[in-house]
């Protein structure tokens, strides 16, 4: 049966992703025994305002040209496109430092983040070493180097778990948890680097009118798509925010590491189904047909896979959180089990929505991002004209979250299906 099933293409490079994936969550999962037991969830808690900040950044800091790399016929073409969102990436950082000096405190009223202080302005530093990840990864991925990816993964956490362990051993409060955050960020650069300098030979063709050209080109990504992913990544991250002014730091620490590892099967199936079904999309994008297919194929895939491991979860991860961090992070499972629906049918939606910028449907995806950010702030608005506790307001923007996916999923295959 094993035989059978890596005889697909699309099987055999997503094991190869997904076992990467698992070897980079291992380490990561065994530290965290220990990690509880060396910082507070108030440095959990300011390690999570740190990193969801850096998260929305590096969703956009490229303009979105990264996904662009895996499009045009000519390598040389992607290679211009590689640069083009590495310079993007800097300049955008650039901006972002001299915002951050400009308006230090009133940022971290905002975002509820006084205890990060001066550590903010390494926000910038971290998002343009995501946006360098960003531009190598699809760069990798146009080349179908999955073993580059996976490698890089698993640098990039294993480190990361090394620091903070490192750090906490040490003594450091919630600096340890940014600085591991920040240096496994650049480490795992490291594998797709040589990737892309393998290809130095080419780099004679890349010309200012080239990048140019090709900026003009896929113009709709950073002028419509990077709107729809800031937005999406808002609507995902503003919770962090939005905690932290209402019920403070600590509860924040124990809503972000129960999110942490609920984020553990959405990064293992969804980041690396989403990849590859993207390659796919943008294959039968260049061939001019649908890919209604490879859609249906690949959500039957998320279900059969997804439904399983939610299922146990559901059951065990109170007692589980319990087990391995102690009893006092016993309400980190409790947040986590409110959630683990929409997370589940998140984990479903996030590969498939890749199909709008395989075809260049920028505007729909746009559209759709902005109604999950305004179901995001419904539920926000009701928790707090009503008062709610951080239970209620949980599985309010469980429910509403979950019910907007699954509609917006028809949606997704008539764009595969090429009717919208």
């Amino acid at each position: 049966m094993i035989k059978n099933i890596l005889k697909s293409d699309f099987n055999r490079n997503f094991a190869t992703l997904f076992s990467g994936s698992v070897l980079a969550q291992i380490v990561p999962l065994l530290a965290s025994v220990f990690l509880v037991r060396l910082f507070t969830p108030e440095d959990f808690g300011i390690l999570a305002i740190f990193n969801a900040m850096v998260f929305v950044f590096v969703s956009a800091i490229n303009l979105r040209y990264e996904f662009a790399i895996p499009l045009p016929k000519e390598d040389a073409d992607a290679i211009s496109l590689a640069f083009l969102s590495m310079i993007v990436a800097f300049a955008v950082s650039l901006l972002l430092f001299v915002v951050f000096i400009l308006f230090k405190q009133p940022i971290l009223i905002l975002i509820g983040g006084d205890g990060l202080g001066s550590w903010l302005y390494l926000v910038p530093f971290a998002a343009f070493l995501g946006g360098l990840y960003n531009a190598l990864n699809y760069f990798s991925l146009r080349f179908k180097k999955y073993k580059t990816i996976a490698g890089s993964n698993i640098i990039r956490s294993v480190s990361n778990a090394g620091l903070q362990l490192g750090f906490g051993l040490a003594g450091i409060n919630y600096v340890g948890l940014i600085l591991g955050s920040f240096f496994s960020a650049l480490f795992g650069n490291y594998k797709m680097i040589r990737h892309f300098m393998s290809h130095r030979s080419e780099f004679k063709k890349v010309t200012r009118s080239t990048i140019v050209q090709n900026a003009k080109r896929y113009k709709k990504f950073p002028l419509i798509s990077v709107w729809g992913i800031l937005i999406n990544n808002l609507s995902v991250n503003i919770n962090t925010f939005f905690i932290s002014n209402l019920y403070g730091i600590k509860q924040l620490g124990y809503y972000s590491y129960g999110y942490r590892y609920l984020n553990v099967p959405l990064s293992l199936i969804s980041n690396n189904m989403g990849q590859l079904f993207y390659q796919i999309c943008a294959d039968r994008y260049k061939e001019g047909k649908a890919a209604s297919k490879e859609f249906l194929s690949t959500l039957k895939k998320l279900l059969i896979i997804c439904m399983p491991v939610f299922t146990v979860l559901f059951f065990v991860i109170e007692d589980l959180f319990a087990l391995m961090f102690g009893e006092a992070w016993r309400v980190a499972g409790t947040y986590s089990k409110i959630l683990l629906p929409l997370f589940f049918i998140r984990t479903v939606y996030g590969p498939l929505s890749l199909v709008t910028g395989a075809f260049e449907k920028q505007g729909l995806a746009l559209i759709l991002q902005i109604v999950l950010f305004s179901a995001n702030i419904v539920s926000f608005t009701i928790s707090y004209v009503y008062k709610f506790s951080i239970s209620h307001f949980l599985f309010l923007y469980m429910s509403l979250g979950s019910v907007v996916y699954s509609c917006l999923l028809l949606v997704l295959y008539l764009v595969s299906k090429k009717l919208l």
